[in-house]
């Protein structure tokens, strides 16, 4: 299954993020819980970051979200 899958990073692998960056992102989780390569790409154009860091905040917050629905945290993605 193509995708992000949930991986939870300790905070200090986590890049640093500005306020800016952060909304966007977590807007774009709002709408996009498992984006696709693509979006992926658009949207670490949108934020001005890499993709890599994109795709590992997306997999770090897919899983703090997993941790809160009471699922475990490092599984395969979620579709909702």
């Amino acid at each position: 299954m193509a995708g992000i899958q949930a991986h939870l990073s300790a905070p200090h692998q986590l890049p640093p993020l500005s306020l800016d960056q952060q909304e966007k992102l977590e807007e774009n989780f709002r709408s996009n819980r498992n984006p696709s390569e693509l979006d992926v790409v658009i949207i670490a154009a949108e934020v001005g970051l890499p993709e890599i860091v994109v795709k590992k905040w997306f997999q770090h917050r897919l899983a703090c979200w997993r941790q809160k629905q009471g699922l475990p945290a490092n599984q395969t993605s979620v579709n909702d």
